[in-house]
């Protein structure tokens, strides 16, 4: 018996770990909030928002805040998608890698120059890749003199929102 067990732990060591993601969903996409967010609908009618995992679009009342959300509509409305699930967000957001069909939405948005690579939690060398090749052709956001990125953008209206309560 030790013999079969000692087989058996020396076989599962020597399979390497799976590469799948621990969670793959599909779903219709029924809205897009924002260059980097939509709301995908699944086959048993379940509403799942989703952030694009490494990737930080322009926020509301930024430069190409628009264009980046026309942009991400205009690929995947209506249309199905696969989402590789890493993690849930504060927000209670599904963050993941959308694909339509192979393309890889979160690779496409930063591609355009429509999105940063948001590498505050994620190391991704493709996603600094197409960021730096976007910034040398000066695409979208990188066509401005200095684009201030999502988090700053935010950071900054957190920012005037508690001096404004502070002195009301």
């Amino acid at each position: 018996m030790r013999k079969f067990i000692f087989i058996l732990l020396l076989f599962i060591s020597c399979n390497p770990p799976s590469t799948e993601p621990a969670e793959t969903i599909k779903g219709k996409v029924v809205s897009v909030a924002d260059g980097d967010t939509m709301t995908i609908l699944t086959d048993s009618k379940e509403r799942i928002k989703v952030r694009l995992y490494g990737i930080d679009a322009p926020e509301k009342g930024q430069d190409f805040s628009s264009k980046a959300r026309t942009y991400l509509n205009d690929l995947c409305y209506g249309k199905t998608v696969k989402v590789d699930k890493k993690g849930i967000d504060q927000y209670d957001r599904f963050l993941g890698i959308v694909y339509l069909d192979e393309l890889n939405l979160n690779q496409e948005m930063v591609k355009e120059g429509l999105a940063w690579y948001y590498n505050h939690y994620v190391e991704d060398p493709v996603l600094e890749e197409l960021e730096k090749t976007a910034r040398q052709q000066k695409l979208n956001i990188w066509s401005l003199k200095n684009p201030t990125p999502p988090y700053e953008y935010r950071k900054k209206q957190r920012s005037e929102k508690s001096d404004r309560e502070a002195r009301n």
